[in-house]
């Protein structure tokens, strides 16, 4: 297969952080790159994904839920009927 060089400017700290962890899954960064072109020819766009990070309403809603987990408080289950869940809801 011919190859071509392709030449971008990037951030050092990215190409190291990249590359390190491009090399903990067994892949050059090359082929990562290749690889996010190509599916870039394959499906005409280009997605992302970024981590969800809770909101302050969230975070407080975590806090609390954990709370309870741990005092038992707004506790329900395990149920052995789907009756009985329904009943557990319902209340």
């Amino acid at each position: 297969m011919k190859t071509s060089m392709l030449s971008i400017k990037i951030d050092p700290r990215v190409k190291s952080e990249a590359q390190k962890i491009a090399e903990d899954l067994g892949f050059s960064l090359s082929a990562i790159v290749n690889a996010s072109l190509k599916n870039l020819i394959y499906t005409k766009s280009v997605s992302y994904s970024i981590p969800e990070i809770p909101n302050a309403m969230l975070k407080k809603a975590i806090r609390e839920a954990r709370r309870d987990r741990i005092s038992g408080k707004n506790s329900y289950g395990p149920f052995s009927t789907v009756e009985d869940m329904m009943k557990a809801l319902r209340s």
